[in-house]
């Protein structure tokens, strides 16, 4: 965006413009492609990392449990969360609710 510094993101969804920092940036939804070995051993109350990866030439934002990816976020904010994320802001994905290969997840900026 021009004149953007990279940390805020304007919203023009409610009509007027409204600036979110990173470090405010949440988002609930579900997993996106969910791997199901993976997503099999989730539970709720479970927390993901947040991590950017190329899938075929394309930069994704994916949650990882134990060191292997358990989905993808699926969101219309991602691209925003993968700015944040390529601007230094860590998320982690806090699983809401699971009902078989549906995770829900909450994604939080990590405050340090």
């Amino acid at each position: 965006m021009s004149g953007s510094d990279g940390k805020l993101f304007r919203d023009y969804t409610a009509g007027a413009p409204t600036e979110t920092a990173c470090d405010m940036l949440y988002l609930q939804t579900h997993l996106a492609s969910p791997k199901a070995d993976v997503v099999g051993e989730i539970s709720v109350g479970d927390t993901l990392s947040i991590i950017l990866e190329y899938v075929n030439n394309e930069l994704v934002a994916n949650a990882v449990w134990r060191n292997r990816v358990a989905g993808g976020i699926a969101s219309p904010k991602v691209i925003r969360l993968i700015a944040c994320i390529q601007n230094g802001t860590n998320y982690t994905a806090l699983v809401t609710a699971k009902d078989g290969a549906q995770v829900a997840i909450k994604v939080s900026p990590i405050k340090e």
